[in-house]
């Protein structure tokens, strides 16, 4: 049985002392914008996420008062609606979105223990912040080769800076020339590629020390250029100082968090079963090489949701009808069946480190993967035990996506009752005319004493008209915020009060 030990670093979510405290964890102020008697509200938070970072409606889209009016009313239908659906639905029932609820919330837990043991522990230095904004304008021209064979590599930290040397690494581990690229200061690199080209003056030719981008993968670098874009105004100047302690906060955050990851990793191992891993990682591979992108979504970010039976039924064979309870790895000296690992992916959808691969490459991917999972696990663990479960920001997110689809349910469920069965997204402005207009009309009468508005605040909110489309790319659940409900295109305000003071 190959044996693999967990000593795995996370890159999106805190530093403290492990604890088991149940001392309530700090939380943000959160300014409220709606709030419907003390079952629903949105903050002000709420409200600029769900308007800016997924694209609206064309009927909506703008900038102006009208829009804003718009916006705000859809978002108030969607609470009315799950407040509809709150008293009759099957899907509190569901174990499937009951565990895609919990996924959302411990990311959501992740995310929040990364900001408070980690990023606001960043205390950043001036010399640093003078260094970086020296560089923060440069672009380098680069060649660039990946050594991955262990002989290769160790010839390479000895060779590299001989004449034709980079040529010749180039051709040996590609076939070819190496490729090219532009790297800019504020790209999304790795640390140390960053600090190998923007912490120092580089010269035309110049072949940098093999850099360490993975367990042993190594990045050989020739410098072929650089230019720099100047900060020439004030505004220009304050802007890039702003993205110089950005960047720096987000590197110092994650070594601090590396750090704390460590600490709660530290003597765990992750041994996998050798069989079961070779079975999984097929049909893990069929998904991903033999599928478009919207189905691979689908099965890691919806598995065992409506098709339950089905997909479960791929997990196993005709002729191996126990798969599922067969070991898959064990971690820490407890065993993981395949359907513990199945259950664990609904609640945690597999994150490939390595977005395109070559096929031969997946089997490692595969398990830095389950890796990675198994990593997210205990940290959720450790983030339980410091109460971020109860922070109101974690508890919104959660009860926001929980909204959202207790609304879709109840909106389907309504249009279904009147005979509704033309096309939604080729029939959408009809149907929201002539059927979800009236109905949310219906309930903005009936929870008209309960919808409290602080109108103050909602003047003084500011939007833009720039589609965004705001993704995590490296998370489990990639979607920041809920679709924008398509539910009304009214824009009277007249069923909202205003809202008493706290």
């Amino acid at each position: 049985m190959p044996k693999f030990i967990l000593c795995l670093t996370l890159a999106f979510v805190g530093l403290s002392s492990v604890s088991c405290s149940k001392k309530q964890p700090a939380a943000p102020t959160e300014h409220l914008l709606i709030r419907i008697g003390d079952k629903k509200s949105i903050s002000v938070n709420e409200f600029l996420r769900r308007a800016e970072y997924v694209p609206r409606p064309a009927y909506c889209r703008g900038n102006s008062y009208l829009d804003k009016k718009i916006i705000l009313n859809s978002l108030v239908a969607e609470k009315l609606l799950a407040l509809e659906a709150d008293q009759d639905n099957p899907l509190d029932g569901n174990e499937e979105f009951q565990n895609f609820l919990l996924g959302h919330k411990e990311q959501a837990m992740r995310q929040w223990m990364h900001h408070v043991e980690a990023t606001e522990k960043v205390e950043l230095d001036t010399t640093d912040i003078k260094l970086a904004y020296h560089y923060a304008g440069r672009q380098v021209e680069i060649s660039h080769v990946l050594l991955s064979d262990s002989a290769l590599v160790n010839e390479a930290k000895r060779r590299y800076q001989q004449t034709g040397a980079f040529d010749e690494f180039a051709r040996r581990a590609t076939g070819g020339e190496a490729p090219q690229r532009t790297v800019k200061w504020d790209d999304p690199e790795l640390t140390d590629v960053h600090n190998a080209l923007f912490t120092h003056d580089l010269q035309i030719g110049q072949v940098l020390p093999p850099i360490k981008v993975e367990d042993g993968k190594y990045l050989l670098v020739k410098v072929n250029g650089w230019s720099d874009d100047m900060a020439m105004t004030d505004v220009q100047r304050q802007q890039r100082l702003q993205k110089v302690k950005e960047k720096l906060t987000g590197q110092e955050a994650s070594a601090i968090w590396d750090r704390r990851v460590s600490d709660i990793m530290r003597g765990k191992r992750l041994d996998f079963n050798s069989d079961t891993f070779e079975k999984l990682n097929r049909m893990f591979f069929n998904i991903y090489f033999h599928t478009d992108e919207e189905q691979q979504n689908r099965f890691v970010e919806k598995i065992w949701g409506v098709e339950r039976d089905e997909t479960k039924a791929s997990f196993y064979t005709s002729d191996d009808e126990n798969f599922l309870s067969q070991s898959f790895f064990t971690v820490n000296g407890t065993v993981w069946t395949v359907d513990d690992f199945r259950r664990e992916l609904v609640r945690h959808p597999i994150v490939f480190r390595e977005r395109k691969m070559p096929s031969n490459e997946f089997p490692e991917q595969f398990r830095l993967a389950v890796a990675d999972l198994v990593r997210d696990h205990f940290v959720t663990e450790e983030a339980y035990r410091r109460g971020y479960d109860k922070v109101n920001v974690v508890q919104r997110n959660a009860n926001m996506w929980r909204d959202r689809f207790l609304a879709l349910y109840q909106t389907q469920k309504y249009l279904a009752s009147v005979g509704e069965k033309r096309n939604f997204a080729q029939n959408q402005t009809a149907i929201i005319k002539e059927r979800l207009n009236p109905y949310v009309r219906s309930l903005q009468k009936k929870y008209y004493k309960k919808v409290e508005l602080d109108f103050d605040a909602f003047e003084g909110l500011g939007l833009t008209s720039i589609d965004l489309f705001v993704k995590q790319p490296e998370m489990p659940y990639k979607y920041v915020v809920p679709m924008f409900p398509i539910l009304t295109d009214g824009h009277l305000l007249d069923y909202a009060k205003k809202m008493d003071p706290e």
